[in-house]
């Protein structure tokens, strides 16, 4: 299927206050692209504009050469006719038919024969490992299962694009693992283009080939997950991003205390990078993770730092200490032998520096030193 382009869509209910403001994105034939951000952010309401069930307030919505919705053209093509399928966060299965008539349903309405439907029906169940429960009632099966039923419904009609809407939000943590799993691998064997709401980044991050982060109706970054996390576009997504979230520490006119430290460090690695308006960084973010305890190897930030509190999470533990009168986090994924009230040596060899307007200017690393005012 050809890739998914928005161009300047918009969505308002009325009052001024818009859902999506300006949005320009495409999904790639074969993504599974996430739409990932806070309550309120707009993410649901994009996804209903593609699937039809809502209509923009200005833009355009195409497949390829297809024009789905255009405000201009006053053109719209109702959901049914989008070759499209949503599942939504709630199951929506009809408590009367069992697994199989769940499954077969969207087909009766197709009128598809009754011998090709229940074969597309069968195979379906079977990619999601519900084959054994096709003879059985949606209320003698556990959330999961029932999650997978859903996502077997839309399966069996193969649409060219399958439009997931906060689906594993209602379930425990054992079966959203589970379910993250079963869609990732679901998506390699149907090579359909998924599109996938959610709130939560570690959602995004396992199972998406590209996610696209909102905030407020706007779109912050596009990327894949990898790079959004080391390369953040701006100060809303490298602490939206990642958990714990990164420690950002502001620059005032004159940096002292935990940000002048930091800042000398960052002119030191690369002498004048720091010059010049544009350069001058208000912020500099450090992930936990990048944080480390113990003696530094070679030319690296190190500071001395007080433990506060040790904080075990069975395969990793997190450190809160108290760096020249700032609080930082630093995961470990090792035993930390120190205790409340140590005093221990943190260094780090990343950081990422932001400026005025909250962009990023540019991360300082180990193994590389980006050049004057570059974005790295």
């Amino acid at each position: 299927m050809p890739a998914i382009t928005l161009t300047g869509v918009a969505k308002s209910y009325g009052g001024g206050e818009h859902a999506v403001r300006n949005l320009d994105l495409t999904v790639p034939d074969g993504a599974f692209m996430c739409l990932l951000g806070p309550s309120g952010c707009g993410k649901t309401t994009t996804l209903r504009m593609i699937a039809g069930l809502e209509q923009p307030t200005a833009g355009t919505i195409a497949v390829g050469d297809r024009v789905l919705d255009s405000v201009e053209r006053g053109l719209y093509v109702p959901p049914e006719k989008r070759g499209m399928g949503l599942v939504f966060q709630n199951y929506a299965l009809w408590p009367h038919l069992s697994v199989r008539d769940n499954v077969e349903f969207g087909l009766r309405m197709r009128k598809v024969p009754a011998v090709e439907r229940r074969a597309r029906a069968e195979a379906a169940l079977k990619m999601v490992h519900v084959d054994a429960a096709m003879d059985r009632y949606p209320s003698q099966l556990s959330g999961g299962q029932q999650q997978r039923v859903a996502l077997a419904r839309m399966l069996a009609v193969n649409p060219s694009v399958l439009l997931l809407d906060e689906p594993l939000s209602n379930l425990d943590a054992r079966l959203r693992l589970e379910m993250r799993a079963e869609l990732k691998r679901i998506h390699e064997e149907s090579g359909a283009t998924i599109v996938f709401v959610t709130h939560d980044q570690l959602e995004a991050l396992t199972m998406a080939t590209d996610v696209a982060v909102m905030n407020e109706g706007e779109l912050q970054q596009v990327a894949a997950p990898m790079d959004m996390y080391d390369r953040p576009a701006n100060r809303f997504v490298a602490e939206f991003v990642g958990s714990p979230p990164m420690a950002i520490v502001d620059v005032g006119p004159s940096p002292a205390g935990l940000a002048g430290s930091l800042l000398r460090f960052a002119e030191s690695r690369v002498p004048g990078s720091l010059e010049g308006a544009q350069c001058s960084p208000t912020a500099v973010g450090i992930r936990p993770e990048a944080l480390r305890l113990g003696p530094p190897p070679g030319a690296t930030w190190c500071e001395e730092a007080v433990v506060e509190a040790v904080l075990p999470a069975g395969s990793s533990w997190t450190v809160r200490l108290r760096v020249l009168d700032t609080e930082l986090y630093a995961v470990s994924y090792t035993p930390v032998e120190a205790a409340p009230g140590d005093v221990v040596t943190c260094w780090t060899e990343r950081m990422h520096l932001f400026g005025a307007d909250g962009a990023r200017l540019s991360a300082w690393d180990g193994a590389a030193s980006p050049a004057k005012g570059a974005v790295a």
